[in-house]
């Protein structure tokens, strides 16, 4: 499993790199990208700068530019379920290249009605892929969430695919026969699917703490047992999940390889915090919780201040979470 993680673009070298930001030289990694003139990405793929000047790819590109633009299809949405009030558990239908890019862990969709401006798009992490079925989670407390299930309306328009909803995905990817804490809270139950599925595969030893959170209901845990992962439930992450994290981290012969926190920053730090007073340091991942507007670096809604003073444009960037400022 690796160590310390570096940052790095999630998009790098996919079909959608170079990407927007390349166009302004705002590239994330390609420092020739950023407007210098030393080339010191340290990067051992395929150079960003050549498939930008000499290599422009023809797919996904709109037919008077030369940089790519994400899948979108307006499709017609059905609430499979009603979790809590106001949580309602969506599944709808697209084109199947469209279902296959979303079947990587940490993947989300940005929703809106069809008859919505632009600026009604919200994101959504994928919880499931059934064919070319996708299954979402959404909680309507905003207007944007909120306008989509109103009126009794069923059609929505889906843009993706994106790939950074999960901080330390190469952790989740690489590591296997390892032992696995996931810690799941409230509205982390969702991504939490497809990250339980990803560790599975890996023959990785999975225990799982879940709690209700501020959506009220524990939904998930009878999926995760199905798979063969011990779930312990409690009834709030704060008062009694993180006691017995700190403890579970005490103990030499229990302690995980890897942390997996899905759930919300307060929950993320809070476990920091237990591995803090237990003085261990153990590879922690955890779901992308920040604002976004775009989801392509452009508008800055998402970014972040690293402890080393580094502005992080969290929609697109892949790092370690504890590096973060605690906001």
């Amino acid at each position: 499993m690796i160590n310390k993680l570096t940052m790095k673009c999630i998009d790098i070298n996919s079909p959608y790199c170079p990407c927007l930001l390349a166009e302004t030289n705002h590239c994330v990694f390609c420092s020739h990208l950023k407007g210098e003139l030393v080339c010191d990405c340290n990067w051992s793929g395929v150079c960003i700068l050549y498939e930008k000047q000499w290599q422009p790819k023809k797919q996904n590109r709109t037919m008077d530019a030369d940089t790519p633009v994400r899948m979108e299809t307006d499709t017609e949405f059905v609430v499979k379920r009603t979790i809590t009030e106001r949580t309602y558990l969506l599944e709808f239908e697209v084109d199947p290249e469209f279902a296959r890019s979303l079947e990587r862990c940490g993947s989300f969709v940005f929703l809106r009605r069809p008859s919505d401006q632009q600026f009604y798009h919200f994101p959504v992490e994928v919880m499931k892929v059934n064919g070319n079925n996708i299954q979402v989670v959404v909680k309507t407390i905003g207007p944007k969430s909120s306008r989509l299930l109103s009126d009794d309306n069923r059609q929505v328009l889906v843009r993706g695919p994106y790939y950074n909803g999960i901080f330390g995905q190469p952790w989740i990817d690489s590591i296997v026969n390892g032992k696995i804490l996931l810690i799941v809270g409230g509205m982390g139950q969702p991504p939490a699917i497809p990250i339980a599925h990803k560790l599975v595969k890996g023959n990785n030893s999975i225990k799982a703490i879940l709690a209700p959170g501020k959506m009220g209901k524990v939904f998930i845990a009878e999926e995760l047992t199905e798979l063969g992962i011990m779930v312990h439930t409690v009834s709030s992450m704060r008062q009694f999940g993180i006691n017995a994290i700190t403890e579970l981290m005490a103990d030499t012969a229990e302690r995980p390889d890897l942390v997996v926190s899905a759930g919300p920053d307060e929950q993320h730090y809070g476990i920091i915090a237990a591995m803090q007073t237990a003085g261990v340091n153990i590879p922690m991942a955890a779901t992308n919780n920040n604002t976004m507007c775009c989801g392509e670096g452009i508008c800055g809604s998402c970014e972040r201040i690293t402890k080393d003073n580094k502005k992080v444009r969290s929609c697109k960037v892949q790092t370690d979470f504890s590096q973060f400022v605690q906001e």
